[in-house]
């Protein structure tokens, strides 16, 4: 497709995305609980890969259940939905629920899943609003290459029962990959196929000693295109973008193109500095109004409550036990939200234009 194709393309996609979901766009975060993937194939793109002959032991990269509902806390406050929890395989049902009631009572909020293959029978699926696939690509040479122990076909059979159980659905894809224009169209089909809900692209972020380390990214125009083709022939999905600290520019061109929502920052190196001004900049050159904030420091640390939220409080029953964890871990708790508000202050302190500050650190 050409370039004119695709701005106009871009044009129509806005257009819809306006007419289905309002002028709204919102910011996103994925939940992690740990560095290590216990597949024996881990993907080749990703970080984790590169990680996991260093770690002797697994349960040492997992992160501490106070930090986890920590973070959860903070996004409630400034108005990030959590895009889904996420981490290394290897966790088992039990700790999966455990984790996904306490992170929905604290935000009282439902929660995505992305965590591999699910056990629905294990699950309070009540405080669970959906579950995503990680796809990463709908090229199947590509698939079977690069991300070997995760086979599509299990995928889809959890994301059709998924369905069946009344959740909401969605996958994830990576560009960047190697993948095709012709390769849109397979996107396309499986979207129907799955009548999934919602869509996260993601550009490649090329990480140090995987394969993909000296490579270039997507363009800006390919990812317009992609994310625009999925607009025009699925005007109600949600569409989440990713981009990375060093594409902060592309965030204008994808909610042009039929984005939803951006993802995919380190947001407490970025949050009320520079680079968070710039997100919260190129989505308002658009047009659209910003839900939730990447600059309100205020917000950040509870003294005001957030006017533009996307959160609406629902009603959370979870198991007595959690609810003792949650209690009996409040202190530690309130002790990470402190420390994690507390480090992002540091980093804005030191990026004002004071000059005997920076002398002194």
């Amino acid at each position: 497709m050409n370039s004119e194709e695709i701005l106009e393309n871009a044009i129509k996609a806005f257009k819809l995305t306006t007419k289905h979901h309002g002028n709204y766009t919102s910011l996103e975060r994925a939940l992690f609980l740990g560095w290590y993937c216990n597949l024996k194939n881990p993907c080749k793109f990703c970080y984790m890969s590169t990680q996991k002959n260093k770690i002797k032991d697994p349960l040492k990269a997992r992160r501490r259940l106070e930090t986890i509902l920590a973070e959860a806390i903070l996004m409630k406050r400034i108005g990030w939905k959590l895009e889904f929890i996420s981490g290394g395989y290897g966790y088992t049902s039990k700790e999966i629920n455990d984790i996904v009631e306490m992170v929905a009572y604290v935000q009282k909020s439902r929660q995505y899943l992305n965590v591999g293959l699910v056990d629905f029978d294990n699950l309070n699926l009540d405080v669970i609003e959906g579950v995503v696939g990680a796809v990463e690509t709908v090229n199947e040479e590509l698939h079977d290459y690069l991300c070997p122990d995760k086979p599509i076909e299990k995928i889809k059979d959890m994301l059709l029962k998924a369905k069946d159980l009344g959740l909401k659905t969605g996958i994830t894809i990576i560009l960047g990959l190697g993948e095709k224009e012709e390769d849109i169209e397979k996107l396309l089909n499986l979207i129907e196929e799955l009548e999934l809900d919602r869509i996260t692209f993601y550009s490649l972020n090329p990480q140090k000693g995987t394969i993909f380390e000296n490579k270039t990214s997507i363009t800006t125009l390919e990812y317009m295109n992609w994310v625009s083709s999925v607009r025009l022939n699925f005007p109600k999905i949600k569409i989440i973008t990713g981009t990375w600290v060093d594409k902060l520019t592309n965030i204008g061109p994808l909610i042009m193109s039929g984005s939803n929502t951006i993802t995919k920052f380190p947001l407490f190196s970025m949050f009320g500095k520079k680079e968070g001004k710039t997100v919260e900049k190129e989505i308002l050159s658009t047009g659209r109004e910003l839900l939730g904030t990447f600059s309100d420091v205020e917000a950040l640390m509870g003294k005001k409550k957030l006017k533009n939220s996307p959160y609406k409080d629902e009603d959370i029953e979870i198991s007595e036990e959690n609810l003792e964890k949650i209690n009996n871990l409040q202190d530690e708790i309130n002790k990470k939200v402190e420390f994690y508000v507390r480090k992002t202050l540091n980093k804005i302190a030191k990026e004002t234009p004071d000059i005997e500050y920076s002398h002194m650190h």
